[in-house]
């Protein structure tokens, strides 16, 4: 006995799950529906299946192929124009020469067709349709019957007012060839509308055999949910790609399950996912093959298919996650939505119940959706953002990205150009360093690989070398699954949004400037960097001054690497150090009581990168931001009178008293690492020694507390004692929601509204008072605006921030209600 399975339907009411693929192709239980139903005939001995297609057939084709590897022979039968369900089987006429079974590609069915088939013969039927009862049969072709089961009558979707049966047509069909001779070929007909209400004014013995087997019609997204609990529940036996581990859990290959992720059945888990402690798979989830779900996530009644992420401390309930969608962190997606292919839902998103997000698509981060989003992206984001590129571990950032990224960035430069690139210590960071350097090869540009190093050796070492620029791949400090790249331009310093604008460019086109195979720059692999920094930093301090005072220090770092350099190049200045592995600051009296215990001046802590330096006094003060910005310049100052001090204009405001003090000047810049960066660039910072020592205080951790030691030891001073010269400063940081489309119209009413206080737009608005300022900046990577604001107490700095952060709320809700 031959099939065909009718599998041409596009699917339109399962969209976004068809946008790209045909509803056969639709996955249920990790397999897709057509496999089920391949499998099923098999299981009744049949292996000759012809196939209809018409709605994106070569996707069908490519995984099924010709069979043989699911243990049957596929014939194809294409549609060019829709020819209805029986014209698409007349279009198969040569191919079915004996008793044949048609069945739909997109229902789900154990039904028993050797029962079925047994039946149809003894009645001596020309066609045979397989019928089962359903409670409301309103949305189905219902099909009467006698006792004897020959059919009387159809009525397609009645009302309940000609509901006369709850008898209705599965779309499973056993017909014997001849009835395909009241069919024109290459007409469009329908079995229900035309063939069988043709049939039975003919007199031709037409039966309907009523199943009592599970049969799913797959119309839409419910019932596709419906048909994955059915399954999970035991309603319907089907083929499970996966070892049961426990009662009603199966678990395929590959997949590591951490000890404490709690997974509760029944559920089905595909190869190759990482499930995190603290995650929670709940009852009635089906999750496909290479899904990572991380700590702190929740899933109930909800369909994953294959290749997503999801972020720490997400909820996903009753929804369906199409292929290789990326949740960011505490993302929350209600009942029966869908997010479709390669769409990115980011930070702290709440998509509402019944909501579809169609495939491709971007989420802002905080944005609440509830409407469908079919056409374009709420937000098309820059791949930089204020701290250079981030993005999670293969998922935002892998390695085809990064060899893309790094052509695009050596076709900035011209062939022969050099370039250095470096990463920490880490596997992943190291991966992603091979990667860049893949693709700046490729341009004609030449690479120092610097091996492992922390941001401030290879910002160094661009200086040290004289090369153009470079890139340095590390992790971010609070999540080791995030990457994070810097470009930096031939002084060391971060590059300018010029710059960035320009790879941009060039990655989006692709526009990369390939070279010939003879014109494959070398590889120079440069070791031991660190012993050149250690060097430098040591030639440029008054070492007799250190050694003097031997003053005595605790540093801290959760890097190994760090202390590496640190311990013994401060030992070398005559300082006694101790040394402890930490990752946490927050408890200050604690490192209080170590700095005591070790009769310490103070406790330096150093994060991973050698970027942020943090001190702790023996009076708990913790210099950290604005005091340690403060401490910084009041050390510039004093070491250089009549010195430019350059700082970002949410700095407080004692930094120009301090300045008139020592007949000093400040120059203010924009927020962004980089603007203080290039600001000091112009003021000749590597022409200038307190300029320079200024850089090293702010952006290397390790240079920087040398000068700081090196400061005290000459000033024969302490750090308790410096930080008293600080004036006092209350400065209050807010954030309020704000989305992207209000961000323009928030700034113009501020910025236009009546006031008799000074105004300053150089980052966004600041606002001057005689008590205070304030300053509202849109973020540059989220839907936020951040209040900053400084007040002679600390209720005047609440005050004035309360007071814009209410201005920005009016101004919002005022776009709503237009």
């Amino acid at each position: 006995m031959k099939a065909i399975i009718m599998a041409g339907g596009e699917g339109s009411r399962l969209r976004p799950l068809t946008c790209d693929l045909p509803k056969p192709m639709v996955p249920v239980m990790n397999i897709p529906i057509m496999e089920h139903i391949i499998n099923l005939l098999k299981k009744h001995g049949i292996f000759e299946i012809g196939v209809t297609l018409m709605y994106l057939p070569q996707k069908i084709k490519d995984y099924f192929g010709d069979g043989s590897g699911f243990g049957v022979k596929l014939y194809y039968f294409t549609e060019d124009t829709p020819l209805g369900t029986a014209g698409s089987v007349k279009n198969a006429e040569a191919f079915l020469d004996e008793t044949f079974i048609v069945i739909s590609g997109d229902s789900l069915t154990d039904m028993d067709i050797t029962k079925a088939v047994n039946f149809h013969v003894s009645k001596h039927s020309k066609a045979t349709l397989v019928l089962t009862t359903v409670d409301v049969p309103l949305e189905y072709g219902v099909v009467i019957t006698d006792k004897d089961g020959s059919i009387t009558g159809f009525l397609e979707k009645p009302s309940w007012g000609e509901v006369f049966s709850d008898t209705v047509n599965t779309g499973t069909y056993i017909l014997e060839p001849e009835v395909l001779d009241y069919l024109e070929k290459g007409k469009k007909v329908d079995f229900s509308q035309d063939l069988f209400p043709l049939l039975l004014s003919k007199k031709q013995p037409l039966f309907g055999y009523i199943m009592q087997d599970y049969w799913c019609d797959i119309g839409d997204l419910q019932a596709y949910l419906q048909a994955h609990y059915d399954v999970l529940e035991g309603k319907i036996e089907l083929d499970i790609k996966a070892k049961e581990i426990k009662e009603g859990v199966w678990v395929g290959t590959g997949t590591v399950i951490e000890p404490k992720a709690k997974i509760n059945s029944p559920c089905v888990l595909g190869s190759n996912c990482h499930i995190a402690n603290d995650a929670v798979i709940d009852s009635l989830c089906v999750i496909g093959d290479n899904n990572i779900i991380e700590s702190g996530s929740s899933l109930k009644r909800s369909v994953l298919w294959n290749g997503n992420y999801i972020g720490h401390g997400s909820e996903i309930r009753g929804a369906i996650l199409c292929d290789r969608t990326s949740l960011k962190h505490y993302v929350h997606i209600f009942e029966n939505a869908v997010v479709g292919d390669n769409s990115t839902i980011n930070e702290r998103v709440v998509i509402k119940p019944n909501i579809k997000i169609w495939p491709q698509k971007s989420i802002d981060p905080l944005a609440i959706v509830d409407r469908n989003i079919i056409w374009g992206s709420k937000h098309s984001k820059s791949i930089f953002g204020e701290h250079g590129i981030s993005g999670i571990i293969n998922v935002d950032i892998t390695p085809e990205f990064a060899t893309r990224l790094g052509a695009a960035y050596g076709s900035t430069f011209k062939k022969g150009s050099k370039v250095v690139v470096s990463s920490t210590t880490s596997n992943s960071a190291r991966m992603f360093k091979h990667a860049f350097i893949s693709g700046i090869l490729s341009v004609g540009v030449e690479v120092f690989n610097l091996s492992s190093l922390l941001t401030p050796l290879a910002r160094h070492a661009i200086n040290f070398l004289s090369v153009k620029g470079g890139i340095h791949i590390k992790l971010s400090d609070d999540n080791p699954n995030n990457l994070k790249v810097d470009f930096m331009d031939s002084k060391g310093a971060s590059i300018s949004r010029a710059a960035e604008r320009k790879i941009e460019n060039s990655f989006s086109r692709e526009d990369f400037k390939r070279c010939s195979g003879d014109e494959i720059s070398r590889l120079n692999n440069v070791t031991d960097f660190k012993n050149y920094y250690v060097r430098s930093i040591l030639h440029e301090v008054d070492i007799d001054s250190i050694k003097d005072n031997c003053p005595k220090i605790c540093i801290l770092s959760p890097s190994d690497f760090v202390i590496s350099i640190v311990v013994p190049m401060l030992t070398d200045l005559g300082c006694k150090v101790a040394s402890f592995s930490s990752t946490d600051i927050s408890n200050v009296d604690v490192i209080v009581e170590e700095v005591k215990n070790n009769g310490a001046e103070f406790a330096a802590f150093i994060d991973s990168n050698g970027e942020t330096l943090v001190l702790i006094d023996k009076e708990g003060n913790l210099v950290k931001d604005d005091l340690f910005l403060s401490l910084t310049s009041l050390i510039t100052f004093k070491s250089s009178p009549n010195s430019k001090v350059v700082v970002p204009i949410t700095a407080p405001s004692v930094i120009e008293t301090m300045a008139k003090s020592f007949k000093g000047r400040v120059v203010r810049t924009k927020t962004s690492p980089q603007a203080v960066m290039e600001q000091m660039l112009n003021h000749n910072l590597f022409k200038n020694r307190e300029n320079m020592d200024q850089f090293l205080l702010n952006f290397d951790a390790i240079a920087g507390l040398v000068k700081i030691i090196e400061h005290l030891c000459v000033k024969k001073t302490t750090l308790t004692e410096s930080l008293k010269e600080i004036p006092d400063f209350y400065i209050s940081k807010k954030k309020i929601f704000c989305p992207w489309e209000v961000k323009g119209r928030v700034m113009r009413t501020l910025i236009t509204e009546k006031s008799d206080h000074k105004v300053e737009l150089l980052d966004g608005v600041k606002f001057i008072f005689e008590d205070g300022w304030a300053l509202v900046l849109p973020d540059a990577d989220m839907p936020l605006c951040r209040v900053y604001s400084e007040g002679v107490t600390p209720d005047v700095a609440e005050t004035f921030s309360n007071k814009y952060l209410d201005k920005i709320g009016s101004i919002i809700n005022s776009k709503k209600e237009q």
